[in-house]
C-alpha cells in the first residue's frame, strides 16, 4: 500500500470552496479509480487554512493512474488557484 500526505494552505476567501471540491472529491476519487482505499481532508486545529489531504492506494501503479487522469487535471485547474502556495507532498510505502 502507497500513503500520500499532501499539506495545503489555502488563501482565506477561498477556504469554503476548497473544502466543498475537496468533499465532492472524497466521494468521487475512490469510486472513480480502483485501488483507492481512503482519500480524506483534514483541517489544522490551530490555522483553519491549512489542511492536510491524506490517500491511500493499492499500489503506486494505481495511483500513477489517478495522477495521470483527466479528472486529476481538472481537479488541479480547480484547486491551484485557490491555494496560498506550492504543496508539500510525501509519499510512502506501508510496511
Amino acid at each position: 500500500m502507497i500513503v500520500i500526505r499532501v499539506q495545503l494552505a489555502v488563501q482565506p476567501e477561498q477556504r469554503t470552496a476548497f473544502v466543498n471540491q475537496l468533499k465532492s472529491e472524497m466521494e468521487s476519487v475512490p469510486s472513480m479509480f480502483s485501488g483507492c482505499q481512503q482519500y480524506r481532508l483534514y483541517a489544522d486545529v490551530t490555522d483553519e487554512n491549512q489542511f492536510m489531504l491524506y490517500e491511500e492506494w493499492d499500489s503506486l501503479e494505481a495511483f500513477d493512474a489517478y495522477r495521470h487522469s483527466e479528472a486529476f487535471k481538472a481537479n488541479g485547474q480547480v484547486l491551484f488557484p485557490m491555494l496560498a502556495g506550492k504543496p508539500d507532498s510525501a509519499y510512502y510505502a506501508a510496511e
